[in-house]
Parts: C-alpha cells; structure tokens; sequence
C-alpha cells in the first residue's frame, strides 16, 4: 500500500497487478485511491479454473501456486461492480489468439434509472 500511494502522490498512475477475490482485499485500495484523487478502475477475468489450474501447473518454483490456493481464491472470488466503490468496471476475456478483449459491465443506473452502458459505449462482437 505504501507504494501505491507513493506513487498517486507523485502523479503517476497505479495498476496493481493482484488477484484480489473480494472486498476485504480490494476496499482498501479503492478508499486509498479516492482519498489520492484517483479513478479507480477494476478489471475483472471472469473465472476459468481448468484454465487457471492449467497455467498455474506450467509455472515453476515459487511462482507456482498450490492447487488448494487456486481453489480457494475462486471460492472467495466475487464479481466487483460500482456499488464497491470503483469509477468503471471492465470484464477481460482471452480472445483466443493471445490477446485480451476488454468492455466495459453494463452496471444498474442510479436512482432507478434504466442501467446499461453509457450511450457512446457498445459492446464489441464476440
């Protein structure tokens, strides 16, 4: 965290780079953003544990995880949404040829207005 905000206290931006499953992980850093002036983006992977246990079984040494902690994170793992906090939310998917295909969740309106994305925002063909 120290870093982080050393970092929005410079004027850069910050991407941290954690699977951070829940809000007890991610409310800290959203409050830290908001309180440094930041727009607090996530980006959420939905989640894919054959894939995840596939990558993670290539992995070597320290970097490998145990399949219990995969396992574990995917039981605590919740979708993020702008009633945590967050300015936008961006679901990621593998495009299959080694790249990533990033929109924007469609999100509840506040005040009962019809939700959805923004009008200048659609959703790209699959």
């Amino acid at each position: 965290m120290r870093l982080v905000e050393e970092t929005l206290a410079s004027g850069r931006p910050v991407a941290v780079d954690n699977t951070n499953p829940s809000p007890r992980e991610w409310g800290p850093l959203i409050a830290l953003g908001h309180a440094m002036g930041a727009t607090v983006t996530a980006y959420w992977f939905p989640p894919d544990l054959d894939g995840s246990l596939r990558r993670n079984a290539a992995r070597q040494g320290r970097e490998r995880v145990p399949d219990v902690g995969v396992h574990d994170t995917l039981r605590r793992l919740r979708r993020p949404s702008l009633a945590d906090g967050f300015d936008a939310v961006h679901e990621v998917r593998f495009d299959g040829a080694g790249g990533f295909q990033v929109r924007p969740l469609p999100h509840p309106a506040p005040h009962g207005r019809r939700g959805g994305l923004p009008r200048d925002q659609s959703w790209p063909a699959s």
